[in-house]
C-alpha cells in the first residue's frame, strides 16, 4: 500500500530554512525556497536602504526639518513608490492573460501585498532609526512576528512545488494556447473546467474532478508541455502532491528505486540534483515525452532506400513501442494511479488515440472512451503571443 505523503511540517520548513541559509548554494542549484526568501531580503533592503537614501537627499534641501520627521517622510515616500510599481506589475501582467484561462487576481495581490510588507518593514526600521537605535530595534522584532508568518505560509508552498521537479513554473493564466473544438454539431466538453479543476487538489466533501485522468497533444508549440506544468504549478502551491517526469525517467526510476517499508514516510527521490516526492505515492501524476522515442520530425521526403525503408515501418514501430510502453507500465505498477489524476503528453496529435486506449488499459479504464481519458488537443494562439511578447519588451 503506498504511504501518504504531506505537505511539508514546521519542522521541515525550519530545516530547508536552515539548509538555503547556511548551506553553500555556490555548490549546488539554488532551491526555490532558497531563491523567495533571497527576494525577500532583497525586498528589506530596498525599503531600508532607499529610505535612508531618501532622507540623505530631504536633509540636504530642508536642513531646519527634525532628523525623525525627515526619516518618517522618507519611509512613506519610499513605501508609496513601491506601492505605485507593483499596482503597475499588476496591470502588465493582466495584458499576458493568456486566451483560455482566467486571471488569477487574489493570488498576484497576495503576492503583492508580501512584496509590499517586506518593503515596508524595511522602511518602517529605517524610519524608526530617525528617532533613536532602541526605537528601530524595537521596530524590527515587532516586524519579525508577522514576517514569520509569511515566511511559513510561502515557504511552505514553495517546497511542496519545488519536490514535484517541474521543469519551470507557469501559470495556466499565461498560457497562449486554446482548445480545439469538437465537430458540427457536436457539444462542448468542457475541458477548460476540467483542466482547471484537475489542477485543484482534493477537499473533503468536494466533488471528484470530471476528468482525473487527461491526454495532452497538440503541433509543435502548442503549449503541451505548459499546459502540464501550470496544472503541477497550481496543484502544488494548493499544497497538492504531486509530480512531473518524462517516460523515460519514469521507467529508470522504477527500476533504480525501492520503496522502504521500514518507515512510515516514504523516501524523497533524488533526481537531477532535486529532491523530489517518490513518484508512486503523489496524488497527482504528470508524464511528458510519451511518445519521444518516435515522434517524427518535420524533415524532407525520404530520397535514400534507407530512410523510405524507415518511413514505411514507421507505423509498425509505433505499434511495437506502444505494446512496449503497455508493459513497462503495468511492471511499475502504474494501475495504482487509476484512483487518482494523471496528466499525459503526446507529442504526436496523429496517434493521440492510439497512445489514449495504450495508456487507459494500463490504469484499467475503459478503451476508446473520452469519459475516462479524453484527448485534448492544444492550438498555439499567434494572437496571444504577440500579445505577451509586446509586455515583456
Amino acid at each position: 500500500m503506498d504511504k501518504k505523503l504531506k505537505p511539508p511540517s514546521f519542522k521541515e520548513i525550519v530545516a530547508q530554512l536552515r539548509y538555503d541559509w547556511f548551506g553553500k548554494d555556490v555548490q549546488q542549484t539554488p532551491t526555490v525556497s532558497y531563491v523567495w526568501t533571497a527576494d525577500q531580503f532583497g525586498h528589506f533592503g530596498l525599503g531600508f536602504q532607499i529610505t535612508f537614501l531618501f532622507s540623505w537627499i530631504l536633509a540636504a534641501f530642508f536642513t531646519d526639518l527634525p532628523a525623525w520627521k525627515t526619516a518618517i517622510i522618507a519611509a512613506l515616500l519610499n513605501m508609496l513608490l513601491w506601492i505605485v510599481k507593483e499596482v503597475l506589475d499588476i496591470v502588465r501582467e493582466k495584458g499576458r492573460q493568456g486566451p483560455l484561462f482566467p486571471f488569477n487576481r487574489r493570488e498576484l495581490w497576495w503576492n503583492v501585498a508580501t512584496a509590499l510588507f517586506f518593503i515596508s518593514a524595511g522602511a518602517i526600521v529605517a524610519g524608526a532609526a530617525g528617532l533613536g537605535g532602541i526605537q528601530a530595534i524595537v521596530a524590527l522584532l515587532v516586524m519579525l512576528v508577522p514576517a514569520a508568518v509569511l515566511v511559513i505560509w510561502w515557504v511552505r508552498r514553495k517546497m511542496t512545488f519545488q519536490q514535484v521537479g517541474l521543469p519551470f513554473l507557469f501559470r495556466l493564466t499565461n498560457l497562449c494556447s486554446t482548445i480545439e473544438k469538437p465537430g458540427p454539431g457536436k457539444p462542448d466538453p468542457g475541458y477548460r473546467d476540467a483542466l482547471i479543476a484537475l489542477s485543484e487538489p482534493p477537499v473533503k466533501g468536494a466533488k471528484a474532478p470530471r476528468f482525473p485522468h487527461v491526454l495532452l497533444t497538440g503541433t509543435v508549440g502548442s503549449g503541451k508541455t505548459c499546459l502540464a506544468c501550470g496544472i503541477g504549478t497550481e496543484y502544488a502551491f494548493r499544497l497538492g502532491i504531486a509530480r512531473y517526469t518524462t517516460l523515460v525517467k519514469l521507467f529508470e526510476a522504477a527500476m533504480e528505486r525501492k520503496e522502504d517499508a521500514s518507515t512510515d514516510h516514504p523516501p524523497l527521490e533524488e533526481q537531477d540534483g532535486r529532491i523530489l516526492w517518490p513518484w508512486r505515492n503523489v496524488d497527482l501524476l504528470i508524464v511528458d515525452d510519451v511518445d519521444a522515442l518516435l515522434v517524427e520530425p518535420p524533415l524532407p521526403e525520404p530520397t535514400t532506400p534507407t530512410a523510405a525503408e524507415a518511413t514505411a515501418k514507421r507505423p509498425g514501430d509505433q505499434t511495437a513501442l506502444r505494446r512496449i510502453v503497455f508493459n513497462q507500465l503495468a511492471i511499475v505498477g502504474i494501475e495504482r494511479f487509476r484512483m487518482r489524476r494523471t496528466v499525459w503528453v503526446v507529442s504526436d496529435p496523429s496517434e493521440a488515440e492510439e497512445w489514449r486506449d495504450t495508456i487507459a488499459e494500463a490504469l484499467g479504464l475503459p478503451q476508446k472512451d473520452d469519459a475516462a481519458l479524453p484527448v485534448i488537443r492544444l492550438l498555439r494562439d499567434e494572437k496571444a503571443l504577440a500579445r505577451m511578447g509586446k509586455t515583456r519588451a
